[in-house]
């Protein structure tokens, strides 16, 4: 690991250069082209990579590049990096000592040992260029917009990505032939899969693209966020005495933001809120003031804070879609197209936990197309088609329990007696707010 960046400083990863041009891309027969790179898309590019397959991955924006994330590294995170990042090849994220829960004006400090935060620039420019290390190729600045399929019953060894790729403000299509495709595209996934008549010709009619059929759960939240620079931020964490490595839950009726700083001395923002309360407030930048304001109550009632709310205020922030969903592992009908990460299926992120699910979804793919011992042979057509067959089992296998705990978390939030009761509880009884934090947030169990 790396020595971290001194606080205060601001300085953010060198741009991640592409390594091939969209033409050169368009010429090769690919094994599997990975379409999005952040932790789940380029930890399936690095494992494919590393067995000697060609991999393309792709992204419809450079490195490094913002995301609306809490940047919070989860005991399993960190086990997932570690397997796929040599010494030394990520930043040193600061260690996650504390999380301070803030409801109604009354906090608790709890001890959380193992977890860590690292600002997903840093993150994921690190493991694009693992990816590359690997023998992976990156291409940025590419926008897919839909998968054509082969026809049905035809024996054809390949699918079509068909994209734009983005260069000084001109477009340009782009068609990628691979054997497979991994759908890591977020919860931004709009990506239609379109399946090709009987003559092997893709259909122009919008209505015969294969269903997203996405699941969002009723009253699902969004997500929003803002990274906050060291020197506009600075008065904030000192108004609510934020020190590194703890991380301030404030939480109120309609929403949750959590507040962090990062390895370079900014401040990041990410909150889970009710779309109407932000509506109301006239934007997400008063709602998340507001949402602080409720939650501090008396507490953070000063002249000094609310000096520095106005770095919120002004903030630029950045939305979701909403975040509790569930969509299919396996996309269209020739069992070619894969699912991971945020794309699969996400639940509200209370928790601290996406980052290293995005990570371990990546792996089992990976390990589904690879099998147990991996041989570095290409992938056949019975290797996907038995990955199809084993990835969904084995993604429902880890995250079902995973995801059913966070839906109880995620309503329990949203409960304010629940939620101050819980606080008030924690502060009298420290030693058992420390035995239940791990259980809530996963990290008593990494399997």
């Amino acid at each position: 690991m790396t020595a971290p960046a001194a606080l205060g400083s601001s300085s953010e990863p060198a741009a991640v250069l592409p390594t091939i041009t969209p033409v050169a891309a368009t010429l090769i027969n690919w094994h599997c082209v990975v379409i999005g790179a952040g932790p789940a898309g380029s930890a399936v590019a690095i494992r494919l990579a590393r067995q000697g397959l060609r991999v393309l991955l792709v992204d419809r924006s450079k490195m490094p590049r913002p995301k609306v994330c809490g940047c919070c590294l989860s005991p399993l995170a960190r086990a997932e990096l570690a397997a796929i990042c040599p010494p030394h090849s990520l930043s040193a994220a600061l260690p996650l000592t504390t999380v301070r829960l803030v409801s109604a004006g009354r906090s608790a400090n709890i001890p959380m040992p193992g977890g860590g935060v690292l600002s997903r620039e840093s993150l994921d420019t690190a493991l694009v260029r693992q990816a590359i290390a690997a023998g992976a190729e990156w291409l940025p600045n590419l926008t897919v917009d839909a998968i054509h399929e082969p026809p049905a019953g035809h024996d054809v060894e390949s699918v079509t990505v068909v994209a734009r790729a983005t260069t000084l403000q001109q477009q340009e299509a782009a068609e990628l032939r691979s054997r497979m495709v991994v759908i890591a595209a977020g919860l931004a996934d709009t990506i239609h899969v379109v399946p090709a008549d009987g003559r092997g010709l893709a259909t122009a009619n919008p209505q015969a693209h294969t269903p997203r059929d996405r699941r969002v759960a009723s009253g699902s939240r969004i997500g929003v966020g803002t990274t906050l620079s060291a020197a506009s931020a600075a008065s904030l964490p000192s108004a609510i005495d934020l020190p590194p490595g703890e991380l301030v839950m404030a939480v109120a009726r309609h929403g949750y933001c959590g507040l962090v700083r990062l390895e370079d001395g900014r401040l990041d923002l990410a909150a889970a809120v009710d779309r109407h309360v932000l509506a109301a407030a006239g934007g997400p930048a008063a709602g998340i003031v507001n949402l602080i304001r409720l939650a501090g109550g008396d507490r953070w009632t000063t002249a000094a804070f609310d000096d520095a709310l106005e770095a919120v205020a002004t903030a630029t922030f950045r939305a979701t879609p909403p975040l509790t969903h569930s969509s299919p592992r396996i996309a269209g009908r020739s069992q070619r197209i894969f699912r991971v990460g945020d794309a699969a299926s996400y639940v509200e992120p209370f928790t601290g936990e996406g980052i290293g699910w995005a990570l371990a979804s990546g792996r089992l793919l990976a390990e589904s197309l690879l099998g147990d011992e991996a041989t570095g042979e290409p992938l056949t057509t019975t290797d996907i088609v038995a990955a199809a067959e084993r990835y969904p089992l084995l993604h429902k296998r880890l995250f079902a329990a995973h995801h059913a705990r966070c839906r109880w978390v995620a309503r329990g939030v949203r409960h304010s007696n629940l939620v101050s009761g819980a606080v008030q509880l924690a502060a009298a009884l420290p030693a058992a707010a420390a035995w239940a934090l791990p259980i809530a947030t996963g990290a008593a169990s990494r399997a």
